[in-house]
């Protein structure tokens, strides 16, 4: 072989090395810029995932704190306490924004410059939807099941609505990163000290919040005084909780029942008291439940009474065998 073929064959050689490097470093810079991308796409989905869970119980929570608000303001406006069966009730005013097939005013309303703020559960779940999409992440689920909408009192103080939101999957736009996450169900808490009490809102015709008291010895005449003047509540397993009040339930007992002594300032409002129930607590005195004796207390202005039960439950003793 001349000197000619050896420096031939060195050069095409060499040539060979280097396309083959530069095919190489090619290739990595191209991996390793579609992890980064990966990588990036998958750091953000993850993050819209985890902040999901947390934010989709906002969202019930906004949407059933709502409900209860618009429903109060219906009873208000018809002057009367709601009917039908409670879950049904509830669950079409999270999910439809409506009262037996009416609108609710407080669920769907025009603001100032025309826009519709709607409150309904799948409206404000979508938001989530507007918020992905800006992420370029889609988020799908089935379409809002309104029976699995379901709500309980968990305590004096507090009711919980929960529901599922199904087939829940999220994913980036070129679909390269994806989660399924399946069912999710989704719970909320909210704090009835923030509402009307509904006897009051309905039967006494005024606006008071549950306040849950802190007074804890009731056989003071002035503790008693003051619990009554600033229309506090106590709780009491023979009365009825804050589901039952709105529905008018005066017999019901429950548990998470509260009740408190109506004010003497209030002693002749528009709907009939109880004929049979000279006491002021506030489900006997608009309630049906029959009750005797009754009789007046020591330091607490006339013409409150309180029932023989009652007053052993306020101060200790009953009333005086007729």
């Amino acid at each position: 072989m001349n000197k000619k073929s050896i420096m031939f064959t060195f050069i095409a050689i060499t040539m060979l090395f280097v396309i083959l490097v530069s095919f190489l470093i090619t290739v990595q810079t191209s991996t390793k810029s579609q992890t980064d991308k990966i990588l990036a796409k998958t750091t953000a989905t993850n993050a819209f995932v985890e902040s999901f869970s947390v934010n989709v119980e906002s969202a019930l929570k906004a949407s059933a704190n709502q409900a209860i608000l618009a429903i109060e303001d219906k009873m208000d406006i018809d002057d009367a306490y709601l009917n039908g069966n409670r879950d049904v009730i509830i669950r079409e005013a999270i999910s439809d924004g409506k009262y037996r097939g009416n609108d609710l005013r407080m669920m769907k309303f025009k603001q100032p410059d025309d826009t519709i703020t709607d409150f309904t559960l799948s409206s404000t779940l979508n938001e989530f939807k507007k918020v992905a999409e800006r992420g370029n992440i889609i988020l799908t689920y089935d379409l809002l099941d309104k029976q699995t909408i379901n709500s309980a009192m968990v305590s004096p103080w507090s009711l919980n609505v929960n529901f599922q939101l199904k087939n829940v999957k999220v994913t980036d736009k070129e679909q390269e990163v994806s989660w399924n996450l399946g069912n999710l169900d989704v719970e909320a808490t909210l704090d009835i000290t923030k509402y009307r009490d509904p006897i009051y809102l309905v039967s006494d015709d005024i606006n008071i919040t549950v306040i849950k008291t802190n007074v804890t010895d009731f056989e003071s005449s002035d503790n008693l005084n003051y619990f009554i003047d600033n229309f506090q509540f106590r709780n009491h397993t023979d009365a009825p909780d804050f589901m039952q009040r709105l529905f008018g339930d005066f017999n019901s007992i429950s548990n998470n029942g509260y009740e408190t002594i109506l004010n003497s300032g209030h002693i002749n409002p528009p709907n009939t008291p109880n004929p049979n129930s000279d006491s002021y607590v506030d489900f006997l005195y608009w309630g049906t439940k029959a009750v005797s004796p009754s009789c007046s207390i020591a330091g607490i202005p006339a013409p409150i009474k309180l029932d023989s039960e009652h007053k052993i439950y306020y101060t200790g003793d009953g009333c005086p065998i007729p």
